[in-house]
């Protein structure tokens, strides 16, 4: 994201040494649209099995700068869940991703490993899970992700409340808010 941008307001008021108001403005419009370039989302994922790479999130990566997850993943038949939180970053030329993962286990044993890519001009992450389960795991997933450039139309910036929210973003199609 943009650094934000500071009002020059002078060392005493009426001195003539800040910025006008046309500029001082302009800053004030530039800081609140950096505060509207992102995408909030939850959404429920689940992987079957051990096969590695299984995708449980995806992101048009021309939209993608950087992004916080957070993932918590559960097997519904077992206590096993653990949670994870990832910082991504994805390269200049929109082909690689970088991430940092900070993870702990709550109860039993970790359920899996994780990866990020892009991919067909995705950025993905893969779940690999670490155990054959015969049931489902389920991750739920809360991401922000943040982007470069002016409020788009129609981006998805805000949830409608949690319920509907999740609901909404099962298959990853999360509530519009309109500018």
């Amino acid at each position: 994201m943009s650094s934000q941008e500071y009002i020059n307001i002078g060392a005493m008021p009426n001195d003539g040494q800040g910025d006008p108001l046309r500029v001082a403005f302009s800053k004030i419009n530039n800081n609140f649209s950096n505060l509207f370039g992102t995408y909030v989302n939850l959404s429920n994922t689940y992987t079957n099995g051990n096969t590695p790479g299984q995708v449980i999130f995806f992101y048009p990566a021309d939209n993608f700068t950087q992004a916080q997850f957070w993932i918590q993943s559960s097997n519904p038949n077992t206590q096993d869940s653990q949670t994870i939180e990832l910082y991504a970053q994805i390269s200049n030329d929109k082909t690689s991703v970088k991430f940092t993962g900070y993870g702990s286990t709550f109860f039993g044993n970790a359920l899996s490993s994780f990866d990020m890519t892009v991919n067909n001009g995705y950025v993905q992450i893969l779940a690999n899970p670490l155990v054959n389960n015969a049931t489902a795991v389920l991750h739920f997933i809360g991401s922000q992700v943040m982007w470069l450039g002016p409020v788009v139309s129609g981006k998805y910036i805000a949830l409608d409340g949690y319920d509907d929210s999740v609901l909404a973003t099962e298959n990853l199609n999360p509530i519009i808010t309109e500018n």
